[in-house]
């Protein structure tokens, strides 16, 4: 008997450690099942949060794109505006060019035919008067001065005319204007000017009066900056190209001011500039390299087929 309620009290006491313990695993159980749901929870407002993070960022980029296009637009605008302005401009210039030269010849044609003419009135004038009173000897001298100021005003009128718009330019091309202005310059100038040329050689109106005008103003800059004694000028004619080479030997130019002069800003000069646009005008263009032994400055317009011809007698 005592055996028997031995053995109910121990199933009772293995019961109770069972329900104790199923308890114990239940309440586990619905702690995890809370702790799961709040986790849950907040994984949602995570992912709500996230979506809306994420509608948030894709409206500031959709904001920032058009921002951006809008920038962009307005950029290209501006570039464009800008183009077209530089076009006028170059238009503008290359015109101010064209009739700079038309006032040149001009002036030049106007020089040599009244001015001229006046002058060569006067000297035969004088001459008619000197021999009038030629009985009066106290006037010989003066007679003699006044021609010789007439003929040294003939001197200037016409090497003005010449400067202005050499009729050579027009008559036997650039060889020989370019020739008869370093003959000149060299005869004025401490500077002496070594030329060159291909004999005869005849090309465009255009391509001439270009590189005449580049050739005046190398050696006007040379004379006003170099500080050269010598010049070598080279002309060249080759199949696809012709260059006109101008070095001189004196201190050179600075590499700020090369910068510049290499660049289109404000600073170039008018000099630099007017070259640059004459040649853009026929699809050349203008170096210049320069360092402490001197300046080499070369101006390049495309030789297209036909450009170059000979003269009459065979030369090229």
């Amino acid at each position: 008997m005592d055996a028997m309620n031995a053995n109910s009290l121990g199933d009772v006491d293995s019961d109770d450690r069972l329900y104790s313990e199923l308890s114990r695993v239940n309440n586990e159980l619905v702690n995890a099942q809370r702790d799961l749901v709040q986790r849950n929870v907040r994984l949602e407002r995570a992912e709500e949060a996230l979506r809306k993070a994420h509608g948030d960022l894709e409206r500031q980029v959709l904001e920032r794109t058009r921002e951006l296009e809008n920038t962009l637009s307005a950029f290209r605008e501006e570039v464009r505006v800008h183009q077209k302005t530089e076009e006028k401009l170059r238009e503008l210039s290359l015109s101010v060019l064209r009739i700079q030269d038309e006032e040149r010849r001009r002036v030049a044609r106007d020089l040599h035919d009244t001015v001229g003419q006046t002058l060569t009135a006067l000297k035969i004038t004088l001459s008619s008067l000197e021999d009038a009173v030629a009985r009066y000897p106290q006037t010989a001298e003066f007679f003699s001065e006044l021609n010789g100021l007439a003929d040294q005003a003939l001197r200037e009128i016409r090497t003005t005319s010449y400067l202005l718009h050499p009729p050579l330019l027009d008559e036997s091309g650039f060889a020989a204007a370019a020739a008869w202005y370093v003959d000149g310059f060299n005869k004025r100038s401490p500077i002496q000017v070594t030329l060159q040329l291909p004999e005869g050689i005849r090309l465009p109106g255009s391509v001439e009066i270009v590189l005449f005008r580049v050739l005046q103003e190398s050696l006007t800059n040379i004379t006003k900056h170099a500080g050269s004694t010598t010049v070598d000028v080279l002309l060249q004619l080759e199949q696809n190209v012709i260059s006109l080479s101008v070095r001189d030997y004196g201190k050179g130019i600075s590499a700020e001011r090369l910068a510049a002069m290499k660049g289109s800003g404000s600073d170039v000069g008018v000099g630099i500039a007017g070259m640059r646009e004459r040649l853009k005008e026929l699809g050349g263009r203008l170096e210049i390299e320069s360092d402490s032994t001197g300046t080499l400055l070369k101006a390049s317009i495309p030789n297209h087929s036909g450009d170059c011809h000979r003269r009459s007698d065979g030369s090229v």
